[in-house]
C-alpha cells in the first residue's frame, strides 16, 4: 500500500468508528427513554452501508 492509501484507510476507519460510537450513544439514549429507536436504527443502517463501502475499497486496493 502507498502512503496515500494508508492515510485514506485510516481516515475512513476513524470516520467509521465515530459513526459506531454515535450509534451506541443513540441506542443508549433510546433505552433510557431520552429518544426513540428510530435514530439508532437509522444510524445502524448508515453504518452498515459505510462499512460495506470500506470493505469494497479494501478489496480494490488488495486486487491492485
Amino acid at each position: 500500500m502507498t502512503d496515500e492509501q494508508i492515510d485514506t484507510m485510516l481516515q475512513m476507519h476513524r470516520y467509521l468508528m465515530k459513526c459506531e460510537i454515535k450509534h451506541a450513544f443513540d441506542k443508549f439514549c433510546a433505552e433510557n427513554g431520552n429518544e426513540d429507536y428510530r435514530s439508532a436504527d437509522l444510524q445502524e443502517a448508515f453504518n452498515d452501508a459505510k462499512w460495506d463501502d470500506f470493505a469494497k475499497w479494501l478489496r480494490k486496493i488488495r486486487d491492485e
